[in-house]
């Protein structure tokens, strides 16, 4: 054999790649660039672990108006963000990639000469059921995501309700929590305090759950800087400041004490929660605070069963169970928290869904 890299086919159908002897087969993923806030950070941070713990290889993809390309122009694009990929690899799509669901479509067809390969989308989000606009376009995505070997969903609920619309992958793996590998000092335990912290730009986006609050027992504490805003005269609220990265909001919210508030107002959004994965979910239990969430959400059960928050039907609810807990019982929550968070804080919960897929994918 001659020295270096050569290439043969397998049973057929398969190429591969062998290395002084050794057959290597690559795992890629697909990472996005150009794009901030929680949908760009999950892919970075995906990526991310990916890289470190398992040695996959980066299809960094950047987010940019699609529609500037002409066809010569994206076909050159994507064929230097796959020359590093091979027949018989594997690649993971962390889906959507933000450029619309055409550069999705023709992303994966850029893949079809590829002897052997297999694929893997990471279903981060489902647009059309996040925008109400967008709803007539699921059955494009349903047919979009059939076209995976197998198929990372956030929710086992996400997995029912596409089925219900058409989904036809037979291999699902179920991710159920982001991870969020902050660095913080678990040393000083969070404060029993009557507060719920909620994460999230009210400035720009406002809740009218915020702008309403009523209650002079409990505190609601928003991420904002101090400032002149006339829907918190006079009411029971406390401004935590503004927070660029995951490891100062943790931070920020562990000293804060008391719970992590997980809730919206918009009936498209609280529908879509039922279903999917919310990274500040991961942010609250690696922080170690309690959190507090709608009984409908994807996670409510693993809330009650690991003592890790309040799962209610209603903010009056919160409320009044917050009013009434005692430090004791805070103080427990808290410890089942921080224990819980290591899983989190580690990126458990990406390793565990990275190596499923890729084991379920090859295995089963």
């Amino acid at each position: 054999m001659n020295q270096g890299s050569v290439i043969y086919t397998i049973s057929g159908n398969r190429s591969w790649k062998e290395v002084e002897g050794n057959i290597i087969m690559k795992v890629h993923i697909t990472n996005l660039y150009g794009m901030g806030g929680a949908a760009g950070n999950a892919q970075q941070m995906t990526a991310g672990i990916a890289q470190k713990e398992f040695n996959y290889h980066e299809l960094g993809i950047y987010k940019y108006p699609m529609n500037s390309d002409t066809p010569d122009m994206l076909r050159t694009r994507l064929d230097g963000i796959v020359a590093s990929v091979s027949h018989g690899d594997i690649v993971i799509f962390q889906l959507p990639t933000w450029n619309g669901i055409r550069f999705d479509e023709v992303f994966e067809e850029h893949f079809r000469g590829y002897r052997g390969l297999k694929k893997i989308f990471f279903i981060h989000d489902v647009p059309p059921l996040m925008e109400k606009k967008l709803f007539g376009e699921l059955e494009r995505y349903i047919a979009f995501y059939n076209r995976a070997d197998l198929i990372i969903l956030p929710s086992r609920n996400m997995a029912e309700y596409l089925q219900a619309k058409g989904l036809t992958v037979k291999k699902i793996v179920i991710q159920r929590m982001w991870d969020a590998p902050v660095d913080i000092d678990l040393t000083k335990m969070p404060k029993f305090r009557k507060r719920m912290n909620f994460a999230a730009n009210v400035v720009m986006y406002p809740r009218p759950f915020v702008q309403n609050w009523n209650s002079d027992r409990v505190e609601l504490a928003v991420t904002a800087e101090p400032g002149n805003y006339a829907w918190a005269d006079h009411k029971n609220i406390h401004f935590l400041g503004w927070f660029e990265n995951e490891s100062a909001l943790a931070y920020a919210l562990r000293k804060s004490g008391g719970f992590g508030l997980l809730w919206h107002d918009d009936p498209v959004w609280i529908e879509y929660m039922k279903r999917n994965a919310c990274c500040k979910l991961g942010t609250y239990l690696a922080s170690g605070i309690p959190v507090i969430v709608h009984s409908s959400i994807a996670e409510a059960d693993t809330i009650r069963r690991k003592n890790l928050g309040l799962a209610v039907d209603s903010l009056d609810e919160a409320v009044n169970q917050v009013e009434q807990m005692t430090e004791d019982q805070y103080n427990r929550m808290a410890q089942d928290v921080d224990s819980f968070g290591n899983l989190i804080r580690q990126g458990f919960f990406a390793k565990k869904l990275l190596t499923d897929a890729v084991f379920q994918l090859l295995y089963d």
